[in-house]
Order: C-alpha cells, then structure tokens, then sequence
C-alpha cells in the first residue's frame, strides 16, 4: 500500500500497490480533529496502512493525543471455548436447544 498526503489540506489518500484510484479517502482524524501537518497526517496513514495486517495489533486513532484502539484477538472464541472446556460442536448443540 502507498499513500497520498495534500500539502495544502493534509488529506490522505490510501492505494493498494499497483492502483491509481485509492480505497481510502481520510480528510482529517475519523473524530473530525484536524491534521496539523502532512507529518502529523503521514504518521495516521502509516498507523492506518499498518492496522490491516494481521500481526498488527491496534487500529489507527480516532483523534488527536489518543491511543488507537485494540484489534479484536481473532482467536479470543477459541480461546474462550478451551478456558470452558467446550467444543464448537457442543456450542452448536447448545444453540439449538
């Protein structure tokens, strides 16, 4: 992925490798809060691009001096259903009842 920065407005926009057309358009921080500079907008981009690989464990931020928020752990179900000692299977069993 590649990214676009406007000097003048510090709009982003996000393009997958190869594309001419962005998937992703972000005027300023998605809470409304304003990119103060094309530094300041480049480290959300790169924050954003970051956030779609599975190894990477928080989104972007949502606004200015906040954190991003956690990803969902995608094995959180099954780690759950293992600390229950319960099957997917006896889940389904269960949901019917």
């Amino acid at each position: 992925m590649r990214k676009e920065i406007d000097p003048v407005t510090f709009a982003i926009n996000i393009y997958q490798d190869g594309e001419t057309v962005p998937f992703h358009f972000q005027p300023d921080y998605p809470n409304g809060d304003k990119f103060d500079s094309a530094d300041e907008a480049s480290a959300w981009a790169e924050a954003a691009i970051a956030a779609h690989s599975p190894e990477c464990l928080v989104y972007a931020p949502n606004g200015k001096n906040i954190q991003g928020e956690a990803k969902p752990d995608p094995k959180a179900r099954e780690k759950l259903l293992a600390k229950l000692g319960i099957t997917e299977e006896e889940v389904r069993v269960l949901m019917r009842g």
